[in-house]
């Protein structure tokens, strides 16, 4: 009896978890308790470095549910991804020297959604379905319902944030029930060194769904600062918060797909929750490092190469004016 290849070769590349101990570890019982950690990868060289920066970061991971999520079908990457998973799930003795083994997380879970990536080239009219945006729009809805805790926090594989970063904003995200969003700050990158950066923290000028102006925010602030928008690179959100900026961002989903800014979902989706009446906030006291690969190196973007930026629709020509220095 012959076999379905084609079949076969479609489950094979099904989206689904690689690894999950929310069984095994009956944390699947307690999965609305603590907090989510999503780790969200789609480049290899990025590993190394996060994960040192990562297991860096002081937080009582006890209560956390950790997702790793790979958004690719990089079988390096996994194979890279898997390592820190398999670890991270094992049982360990606490610092206080009882002998009593301890799961390092609440639960672990690795994430593969085997999607490929297209290309996005600055200038010229994108094609939204050839780019690499329906994978981040699939993300954010995969991420949406695998969240089961009251809230979470988000990593991106190419970003570097200092050791206090999730329990300081933690306790920003909780300082009222009107927040629903507190960012890290993190400027955006480029493929030349020598390239002027921005903030990925914004303020918007809408005229209905249209974005009529993006201003990125002085990288000379300190503190806490009410924002638009911001990139997804470092944050916290309250999970209610989140779902309710998803119905808003799937009711503009063919809107945005078929006009601009398709360049900036990030920005669209987390302006989502200030839509969804609640409030967002950047914490200027947690700076975060933007890696980027140039040939056989990493380069770290800190915020002081930041300046600040505008980006401006021009209605007689009907496309944005970007990176307008201020």
């Amino acid at each position: 009896m012959k076999r379905d290849l084609t079949k076969l070769h479609s489950i094979q590349f099904r989206p689904r978890y690689l690894l999950d101990n929310t069984k095994t570890t009956r944390a699947d019982k307690k999965m609305h308790n603590g907090w989510t950690m999503v780790l969200a990868f789609s480049r290899v060289w990025c590993v190394r470095p996060f994960f040192r920066m990562f297991e860096a970061l002081e937080f009582d991971r006890s209560q956390c549910h950790l997702l790793i999520y790979n958004n690719t079908n990089d079988a390096f990457l996994d194979k890279a991804l898997q390592k820190y998973a398999k670890r991270y799930q094992q049982m360990h003795r606490s610092r206080t020297g009882s002998h009593k083994l301890h799961p390092r997380f609440a639960s672990v879970r690795h994430f593969k959604s085997f999607r490929k990536y297209g290309g996005l080239v600055f200038g010229q009219k994108l094609d939204f379905d050839k780019s690499k945006l329906p994978a981040i729009w699939d993300m954010y809805k995969d991420i949406t319902s695998m969240i089961t805790t009251k809230k979470f926090f988000m990593l991106e594989d190419d970003t570097l944030a200092p050791p206090h970063a999730v329990e300081r904003i933690f306790r920003r995200l909780e300082r009222s029930k009107k927040i629903g969003l507190v960012s890290g700050v993190e400027t955006t990158r480029s493929p030349r060194i020598t390239d002027k950066v921005r903030l990925g923290t914004y303020k918007l000028l809408w005229d209905g769904n249209m974005m009529r102006e993006r201003v990125s925010m002085d990288p000379k602030l300190t503190g806490f600062q009410e924002c638009d928008a911001c990139g997804v690179y470092c944050f916290a959100a309250k999970t209610k918060a989140w779902r309710k900026a998803w119905e808003i961002w799937t009711s503009e989903f063919e809107t945005h797909k078929t006009t601009e800014p398709s360049w900036a979902p990030d920005v669209l989706c987390t302006n989502a929750v200030k839509k969804a009446g609640y409030k967002i906030f950047a914490d200027f006291d947690t700076p975060c490092l933007h890696m980027q690969t140039m040939g056989d190196k990493i380069y770290e973007w800190a915020i002081d190469r930041a300046v600040v930026m505008l980006d401006i629709w021009l209605d007689k020509y009907k496309t944005y004016a970007r990176g307008v220095e201020l």
